[in-house]
């Protein structure tokens, strides 16, 4: 059986059952490794929490909370050997799901630390702050939709993605923008939506890149032109089937850097985090294979 040290970030903040850091701090110490929990005490504080670890030759770091937590916990261990295992504690979870599939946490946690599997997977690097995502970044509705989900009530959840989404179809947000891919152009105009990644899935409940994968070192892009509630409304219900795809109001395609250009502010969210950092050029570069994962080799599988 492997042994080995893990410490275990958790976010007092995220807006899951929190509860888990405790089961999976249990967990850890049950399969024979030594562990310790640290929480998180501001945004960003995650990033510091895992690259300690990762400098003192820890073999692995567990994020416990949402899509946020996991994108610092991985930022803090990029271009390490300390691997990054998630506890789903959140509102969206997509980390989790597009990493793991429908796995039971505590059932995955305790096979892969009984016998750890690693993968390497892509993480993408923003500028001009160099923060990087593990899910994608989006200008526009789903930012949209993360802002309303944030501000309503009741239970945490992916319902609360779709409920802020049908929100959203009565005055769908737009932009104007002009897109790059690998220095091509892709799109310009008003945008209701641009959205990059290798996470096939967004805001908890909508896979908009079907196609996309975390680990070949590629960039999914789709970028959506500015639509009225209606078409909004199509969209959003044509995401489930992946017809939306073939909408002529949609427009895709695959790089390894994208480049988004606007005068103005932009609505954007960053692995469900709301983020202002927009001062008129933003770009997305993907980084090949920088995180390692404990993690079975395809999503759903043991």
């Amino acid at each position: 059986m492997a042994t080995g040290r893990v410490r275990l970030v958790a976010n007092a903040s995220a807006r899951g059952d929190l509860a888990v850091a405790e089961v999976a701090l249990a967990a850890c110490r049950a399969a024979g490794w030594e562990a310790e929990l640290a929480w998180t005490e501001m945004r960003g504080h995650g990033v510091l929490l895992a690259e300690e670890a990762a400098v003192a030759g820890w073999e692995l770091v567990l994020s416990v909370g949402g899509d946020g937590t996991a994108r610092e916990v991985a930022a803090g261990l990029a271009g390490s050997e300390t691997g990054l295992g998630i506890v789903p504690a959140g509102t969206g979870n997509s980390s989790y799901r597009e990493l793991f599939g429908d796995a039971g946490w505590r059932e995955l946690l305790e096979a892969t630390l009984s016998e750890p599997a690693w993968r390497q997977v892509d993480l993408l690097r923003v500028d001009p702050t160099g923060e990087y995502s593990l899910l994608g970044f989006s200008a526009g509705w789903f930012a949209q939709i993360v802002a309303l989900a944030e501000s309503g009530e009741g239970p945490p959840g992916p319902g609360r993605y779709a409920t802020a989404a049908l929100q959203a179809v009565a005055d769908p947000v737009r932009f104007e923008a002009t897109v790059e891919l690998d220095g091509a152009p892709l799109v310009d105009g008003e945008l209701g939506l641009l959205t990059a990644g290798g996470a096939r899935v967004r805001a908890a409940v909508f896979p908009v890149l079907p196609d996309s994968s975390m680990d070949d070192g590629l960039l999914d892009v789709l970028a959506v032109r500015a639509a009225s509630p209606e078409e909004f409304q199509a969209l959003l219900q044509a995401v489930h089937t992946g017809d939306h795809v073939n909408d002529p109001l949609v427009r895709t395609g695959r790089g390894r850097s994208l480049v988004v250009r606007a005068a103005m502010p932009l609505p954007i969210e960053i692995d469900g985090d709301l983020w202002d950092r927009h001062l008129g050029e933003t770009r997305v570069v993907v980084v090949p294979g920088v995180l390692r994962v404990l993690a079975p080799a395809r999503p759903g599988t043991m």
